[in-house]
């Protein structure tokens, strides 16, 4: 059952990264760069590349939580947004905030689910 964990993490990750890629790019062709959802993907998809590369290196421990690790990696996300004001060339946006807070629930729902899959088997 874990080589079909790491199987469906392998997945969802090459996914984000050609949502990332491949997608991304259409949509700024198509829509702009004025576009909310455009502009507010990365973040989306760093929060489940962060919590997904967590939960590989917490795999197995019994503090690991699907909670615990996309919290982590939502907090991850939001801090960085917060701190981007004292980046230079950065700025700070509310809707990366809540693109990052919609990641912590797609990561939630997954890692939810795969933990009650692999407890059945």
């Amino acid at each position: 059952m874990k080589k079909t964990l790491y199987i469906i993490y392998l997945a969802v990750a090459c996914i984000a990264v050609a949502m990332q890629l491949g997608y991304r790019s259409m949509l700024f062709k198509r829509y702009g760069s004025d576009s909310i959802f455009v502009g507010c993907f990365p973040n989306f998809i760093a929060v489940v590349l962060i919590s997904l590369i967590f939960n590989l290196v917490k795999n197995g421990k019994k503090d690991s939580t699907p909670l615990k690790i996309s919290l982590m990696g939502t907090a991850t996300m939001v801090f960085y947004e917060f701190i981007q004001p004292f980046i230079q060339g950065r700025t700070f946006d509310w809707l990366d905030v809540v693109a990052s807070l919609i990641g912590g629930l797609f990561v939630y729902i997954t890692l939810f689910i795969t933990h009650k899959v692999s407890s059945i088997s």
